[in-house]
């Protein structure tokens, strides 16, 4: 879509070009938060910290939106029109994929901020929320709020027993206090179990200590002062592929179980299919990307991708080593 020489450095002109004429603020606000994660040192790197920014700004939007929706919160909200989801060109802005239909972590953090039975949490009220989109209300639910400093030592954990109205949201049941002491960014994993004890929603975030400044600033904890992120001790993933059966024609199908070895968080990890050439292949469908996974937590992620010799699956995280798997 452009020169090589103006994609690292960034080549302002042309990105911007490349931007609508600067129109989505690629080169200066969404760079300014890039780097809040730190200096990249070429393209692959701040693309990756981008994915980080992609993820948080969408999981932002859609529970500002689940607060908030027809009362439910502190203002009114009757929905929300989420633009540019399908780029006529090339762009350096993208949302929930882009142009060559490559899926963002955006997709995937608005998936789950939208499944209709949610937990969540609040940046700036440091409160839980339990948003239920069901005809149908829930009893003798359990909800839990974990916090863990950056090498992974839980530091607190609240627990609230909670009956779940229909069609509604039990808000501000959990209120989260962060002890001077902890680490620069920390973690929050909330959980939701029925009365069974049975999962039925989870969430996870990355905050930071710093002081929100107002709307016209990159300040805040889900904005600024990630930069320490890079000291995260690194965490082991085990990872299978195997083909199963139900792919549309033209297509195959593979179940990939990711699970967590180690004593560590392993945070957002992305997998992503390339072909012989080395190339990614498109469109590929994940039921899941961009997960993070405590100490001993494992996941099965499904996979559609058309049908080829030579594909290699790929998983990367924050920190996890790269693997790749022939499939």
């Amino acid at each position: 879509m452009m020169d090589e020489k103006d994609l690292w450095p960034i080549n302002k002109e042309v990105w911007d070009y490349m931007d609508g004429h600067g129109f989505h603020k690629m080169t200066t606000v969404y760079t300014d938060m890039t780097n809040e994660y730190g200096t990249s040192k070429d393209i692959d790197e701040f693309a990756w910290k981008g994915q980080l920014v992609g993820a948080m700004n969408s999981k932002s939007i859609w529970e500002t939106w689940n607060f908030n929706k027809f009362c439910f919160g502190d203002r009114f909200c009757s929905g929300l029109l989420f633009w540019y989801h399908n780029d006529p060109s090339p762009l350096v802005c993208a949302r929930m994929w882009d142009w060559y239909l490559e899926p963002t972590a955006s997709l995937y953090h608005t998936m789950h901020s939208l499944e209709p039975l949610h937990i969540q949490y609040d940046y700036l009220k440091d409160s839980v929320s339990v948003i239920n989109d069901y005809l149908k209300a829930f009893k003798g639910f359990t909800a839990t709020a974990d916090i863990y400093d950056l090498s992974s030592r839980r530091i607190s954990s609240q627990s609230v027993r909670i009956d779940i109205p229909e069609d509604s949201s039990v808000d501000n049941i959990i209120g989260l206090s962060f002890p001077e002491s902890i680490s620069q960014v920390h973690f929050i994993r909330l959980t939701l179990k029925d009365a069974e004890g049975r999962l039925v929603s989870e969430n996870f975030y990355w905050r930071s200590k710093d002081k929100y400044e107002g709307p016209d600033t990159i300040t805040g904890p889900c904005t600024s002062g990630f930069a320490s992120l890079s000291s995260m001790p690194s965490a082991r993933l085990k990872v299978k592929a195997k083909a199963v059966a139900g792919a549309r024609t033209g297509e195959e199908r593979f179940e990939v179980t990711v699970r967590n070895t180690s004593g560590k968080i392993a945070f957002f990890n992305q997998l992503q299919v390339f072909d012989a050439d080395g190339n990614s292949v498109r469109p590929t469908f994940y039921s899941d990307n961009f997960f993070t996974l405590m100490p001993g937590q494992g996941k099965t992620v499904t996979i559609d991708t058309p049908k080829g010799s030579g594909r290699t699956l790929t998983i990367k995280g924050w920190n996890t080593a790269s693997r790749n798997i022939p499939l």
